[in-house]
């Protein structure tokens, strides 16, 4: 079984005002978009929000059987969305793809799975070192292991807990471009102006 985690618990300061996984990116709210990319490739699908108040703005617009996961920590970044979705995963692989990726590609979370299995992770990155943390698929069990070491030594940056995965397969971007040309499975939209015109 594989497991599929739609990050959309940040508080979209540098967006500005509004709920940011529902703003409209060709016809569509991202939230949705992400949802219809990553449900192929997986089982299941939690979406990671930050209280009941924000899974109930965005319940109307996804489908009834996915499931919610809630943060159970304050001010730590995604990590505080990440920790409780694994947890309430049943697959023993998931993609964590976060919510202002309005272009992930479905075949490119097929190959982060089959990079991943018989290791703890398969991470994207860039040629300049840049890595993908939030577009990846993890391990379950040893990836719990390592966000709650690395939140109990104080470390709250997405990329901590990758030092305490003893095996990460670092999957260069122009692999993920035999599947995505143009690799636009890693847009990311931080601000308004990042919209799709």
């Amino acid at each position: 079984m594989r497991s599929g985690i739609i990050l959309a618990g940040g508080r979209s300061t540098r967006f500005g005002g509004g709920e940011k996984s529902l703003k409209d990116v060709g016809g569509k709210p991202m939230i949705c978009r992400v949802r219809d990319a990553l449900a192929p490739a997986v089982d299941e699908v939690i979406v990671s929000v930050r209280d009941e108040g924000q899974r109930n703005l965005v319940y109307p617009f996804l489908r009834e059987d996915h499931r919610f996961a809630y943060d159970e920590l304050r001010d730590v970044g995604p990590l505080a969305g990440i920790l409780p979705s694994l947890k309430a995963a049943r697959g023993e692989y998931v993609a964590v793809v976060a919510c202002d990726m309005p272009f992930v590609n479905t075949r490119a979370v097929e190959l982060l799975f089959a990079k991943a299995r018989g290791h703890d992770a398969a991470v994207p990155v860039g040629p300049d070192g840049f890595l993908e943390p939030l577009h990846a698929v993890y391990r379950r069990a040893p990836t719990i292991r390592a966000i709650e070491r690395s939140l109990a030594e104080g470390e709250h940056r997405i990329t901590a807990p990758l030092k305490h995965l003893p095996d990460v397969v670092y999957v260069p971007f122009e692999e993920v471009r035999k599947v995505d040309p143009e690799l636009q499975t890693f847009t990311n939209v931080n601000r308004a102006e990042d919209l799709p015109k």
